[in-house]
Formats: structure tokens, C-alpha cells, sequence
């Protein structure tokens, strides 16, 4: 008899996801993670000062206030001391000439923002708001129905018997590209720059078919609902997720690197660690992205050539760069004193300007001028600073994760290593431009380039922050892989589970539940 029902590899969200409900039902659990640390991209820590709390990549964990995991947990995570907290100013884009377009949590606030710039784009929010909250209820429940499945179907249909009109505007929003989505409705520059910014947090630049679905879902449930974050800091959901999985009876262990996965008679039988232990277990569970499980903790010789063919076709994105700021006050922007007070703060140009960028970082070219994601935590979490002070984190989604050249012609390297601190210094000039106290306000910072991204996180390939890209092509019943988007591999008991898998990326713990039901149902 194995030691284990379950070992799972790594110890993410979607991870411990997985271990609540097999454990609340009874199984053996064991989690092996390799790092001192759980959390694999949701994780905060001191990065800068003592008593200055940073987010290292999560910071906006709406979409786990309103999972499954949440709900069916809710009392364990409030004994847990879980809370989230959110404001009435989500989220922000400030633009050339010290000007702003902010949005709201109230809607006729944000509608009169809109209408200062344009009048019908105004009513163009207001009709996509109505598209939203008529298709939310059907819709967004998909993102935690597996992929293919009846149960996806039957909310297709219900979504379509009930309105016939939104579920086709619906579908072309889901094959849209960012620039078709916001063009088709609004004619200022000011309004499209709003939603824009959400497709890009995902990979997708303006023309990338499909990235319309997040500008959408991100930029009106960030408006509905605002964003949310963890008290404490986003480390603090992986902090209780880890109590309850333990009070269920799982056991954790950290500074354990699974280095083989056994296989025997083409069924996964237990692992092998760094050191050279071996543990027995029913089916493991691996919290890996493709490039290092198959191939790496699983041999070539145990996988069908075919699969280890288009697995190894498996597409990373763009790398992520990040600056991390403990700040002595808040930020004073020029557009408008309530900036300080917004979550998020994105700086960009117009949709020419974002498509340039994202070329450039395809390209392997530092962008002269990157779409950046200011997020400013302590406004509405004030203990992760010391009274009176304040956090902030200047965020490049796209940057090349090899560097080829420099859009501006201005930094010479070509190695992170050498180009770390001249291109934080662009950033910090970027805003600064936005607003003028910044560098006045700066305490201490932290810059994370992207090998060191990869290196503390070895699933962020190359630094791309969500395990893979979301493209179409790999993304809803092709993620990793059509045929193979409902976490089983072409070996019996090994299942896979993390970013790199249907939902994909994102603070849900999505592809933890549903591999949790798959599990306890065959069993």
C-alpha cells in the first residue's frame, strides 16, 4: 500500500487548492515544495525595508473572494484570519499631458468621468455594462467548469435561451482583439486606454485575436466589484490555505525538490527527491509547467512521441520586470489628487503605442515606453507599511526575457544583469512624468528582473509571469493542449494542475478545484 493517496508537487494556490478538498475528504496528502517558501506566485515578503510588505507577483485576488475554494471554505478561511479588502477606486489611466480617465466602483461616477471625455462613449460604457451584468451570472461560472464538458455546454445554452442577442455579442467579444473590442465602441483614445491595459496583463497586445475577453471581463468586474486585496499582503491566502490544509490533516513539506517522478508500468507510482528519498503514492499531482515536467521530472522514454512533440511546443510570453517602492508618502499625481487613492494606476500611450511596445518585447527590444501597472496597496491595506508610509509597485507586463536591443537606443546591454538598473531608471522617469514626487518619496526600492523572476519561481519560464501564454492557441480547451485541457497526462495517476492549465493564470484556484472534483469522482 503507498504511503500517500496524493503527492503533489509544489505548493502554489492552485497546489493547496487541490490538497483542501482531497484531504477534507479523507486522502493522504503530502505536498512537496521546493523552495523555504509555499505560494509559488502568491507570495508577499519584506523586499525593501522592515515593515514595508510587498507583493513579489499577485496583488489583485478578487477572483479568489469569489471562487469555489472561497465559498466552500469560508469558515475555515475567516478562523484563518483571511480578509479582503477593497476601495471605491479600483482603477486608473493616467495619460500624456498630466491627464487622467478613472473608474469607479460607482457607476454613475465613473459614467460622468466617461462623459466628460465623450458623451457617447459614456452611454457605450453604460450598454457594456448592461452586456456584463446580463451575461456575468452564466459566463463567468465557466472559468470553473471544466473544459471541454457537458456542464460548459448546458451554460452555453442557458446563456443563449436567455438572451439570444448578448450571448452572440458575447461570443465576438471571445475571438475580438483588444483594438476591434474597444474601437467598435468608443471614440475617444481616453476611454479605449481604460480597458486596453486589461488584455495586456495577459499577454495580449491589440491585434492578438482573443484578448477582447479580458479587457472585458477584467475592466467591468474591476468596476462592479472593484479590486481586492489580501490584508497583509496576497502571502496571506496562501498562509491560511496552508493552516486548513493541515488542520485536514495533509502534511507540507518545504526545501524538498522532486527531482523524478516514478513511473512503472506507465503508471505514475511515487517520487524521487533531491537528496534521494523516494515516496510511494496512489497518483501525484504536479503544480509544474510543461517545459520542466515533461521531459524533465518525467522522462522522454515514458511519453507517447507525439505528446512529448507538441507538449515541447507549449509557448511562453513575454518576460515581466518589476520595481518595488517603500515610499515616506503617497504619490502626489499631477492629473488629479484622488489618483493616490486607486489600486491600480496604468501609464500608457494610445493603442499604436501598445502595439509598438508589445512588438519590441516580442522582438526582444526593451521598450522605450512600456504599458505600466502602478499599484498602490496601502491606501486601502495600511499594515503594510509602517504610519504613514506607503508601497507601491511599478509593474512592465511585457519585456523581453533575452535582450536583443533597445527600442530608445539608449541602453547598451544585453543582459539583465547590466540592464536592471538603467531600465528602472526609465520607469521611475515615466512616472515621475506622471507624477513629480516620486524619486523625492522613495525610501528604498527593489528591482526583480526577469531571471531572477524564474529563479525563484522556476514555472515562470523566462520570466513570463502566467506560465504561458493565454493566446487562443492555448487557451480554454487548449490549454496546455487540445485533448489534454482536463489535467490527466498520457500517464495514468499523473495530473497536472497550476497556470499552465485550464483557467489558467489569475489568484482563483480554478484548476486546483476542478482537479480536486475530477479526482474524488473517479475514485
Amino acid at each position: 500500500m503507498a504511503a500517500f493517496d496524493a503527492v503533489i508537487v509544489g505548493a502554489g494556490h492552485n497546489a493547496l487548492v487541490c490538497a483542501l478538498y482531497l484531504a477534507k475528504a479523507g486522502r493522504r496528502i503530502l505536498v512537496l515544495e521546493r523552495s523555504a517558501e509555499i505560494g509559488g506566485a502568491l507570495r508577499s515578503a519584506e523586499l525593501t525595508l522592515p515593515g514595508f510588505v510587498h507583493d513579489l507577483y499577485a496583488t489583485n485576488v478578487g477572483q479568489f473572494a469569489v471562487s469555489p475554494a472561497y465559498r466552500d471554505f469560508a469558515p475555515e478561511f475567516a478562523a484563518a484570519g483571511l480578509e479582503f479588502l477593497s476601495n471605491p477606486y479600483p482603477y486608473a489611466t493616467a495619460l500624456d499631458g498630466g491627464r487622467a480617465i478613472r473608474v469607479y466602483k460607482d457607476q454613475a461616477l465613473t459614467e460622468r468621468e466617461i462623459a466628460a471625455v465623450s458623451a457617447d462613449d459614456a452611454a457605450a460604457w453604460r450598454e457594456l455594462v448592461g452586456l456584463f451584468k446580463r451575461t456575468a451570472p452564466q459566463f463567468l461560472p465557466l472559468f470553473f467548469t471544466p473544459m471541454p464538458s457537458a456542464a460548459a455546454l448546458l451554460r452555453a445554452a442557458g446563456l443563449l435561451g436567455a438572451s439570444p442577442r448578448s450571448a452572440w455579442a458575447l461570443r465576438r467579444i471571445v475571438k475580438d482583439t483588444p483594438r476591434a473590442f474597444v474601437d467598435r465602441r468608443f471614440a475617444a483614445d481616453e476611454t479605449k486606454a481604460l480597458l486596453m491595459p486589461w488584455a495586456y496583463h495577459m499577454d495580449f497586445g491589440p491585434d492578438v485575436p482573443g484578448g477582447a475577453t479580458f479587457a472585458f471581463v477584467a475592466g467591468l468586474s474591476g468596476h462592479l466589484r472593484g479590486l481586492s486585496v489580501a490584508k497583509g499582503g496576497a502571502g496571506a491566502i496562501t498562509s491560511a490555505l496552508r493552516r486548513i490544509a493541515l488542520s485536514l490533516g495533509a502534511q507540507i513539506r518545504t526545501s524538498s525538490e522532486v527531482k523524478s517522478i516514478r513511473i512503472e508500468r506507465g503508471r505514475a507510482a511515487g517520487v524521487t527527491l533531491a537528496g534521494g528519498e523516494t515516496i510511494d503514492a496512489d497518483c501525484i499531482v504536479a503544480s509544474v509547467t510543461p517545459k520542466l515536467l515533461f521531459g524533465g521530472l518525467v522522462a522522454d522514454e515514458h511519453l507517447p512521441p507525439a505528446f512529448r512533440r507538441r507538449i515541447g511546443a507549449y509557448r511562453y510570453g513575454p518576460a515581466t520586470f518589476v520595481v518595488h517602492l517603500a515610499l515616506d508618502r503617497p504619490l502626489e499625481w499631477r492629473a488629479a489628487a484622488d489618483l493616490a487613492q486607486f489600486n491600480y494606476v496604468h501609464l500608457c500611450g494610445g493603442t499604436d503605442d501598445i502595439a509598438r511596445t508589445y512588438a519590441d518585447s516580442l522582438a526582444g527590444r526593451l521598450p522605450e515606453r512600456p504599458v505600466l501597472v502602478v499599484s498602490q496597496t496601502t491606501p486601502v491595506d495600511p499594515s503594510r507599511a509602517p504610519p504613514g508610509k506607503h508601497v507601491a509597485r511599478i509593474h512592465v507586463r511585457t519585456v523581453p526575457s533575452v535582450i536583443a536591443g533597445d527600442a530608445a537606443g539608449a541602453i547598451d546591454a544585453r543582459s539583465w544583469k547590466d540592464a536592471a538598473e538603467p531600465y528602472a531608471e526609465r520607469l521611475l522617469d515615466l512616472v515621475a512624468a506622471q507624477a513629480p514626487n516620486l524619486r523625492s518619496a522613495i525610501l528604498a526600492r527593489r528591482i526583480v528582473a526577469p531571471p531572477e523572476i524564474e529563479l525563484d519561481n522556476p514555472n515562470l519560464v523566462g520570466g513570463d509571469c502566467v506560465s504561458g501564454s493565454h493566446h487562443l492557441d492555448q487557451n480554454f480547451a487548449r490549454r496546455p493542449l487540445r485533448g489534454w485541457s482536463r489535467y490527466a497526462t498520457p500517464i495514468r495517476g499523473l495530473y497536472m494542475t497550476g497556470a499552465a492549465t485550464w483557467p489558467g493564470g489569475g489568484v482563483h484556484g480554478g484548476s486546483g478545484y476542478l482537479l480536486a472534483q475530477t479526482l474524488l469522482r473517479r475514485s
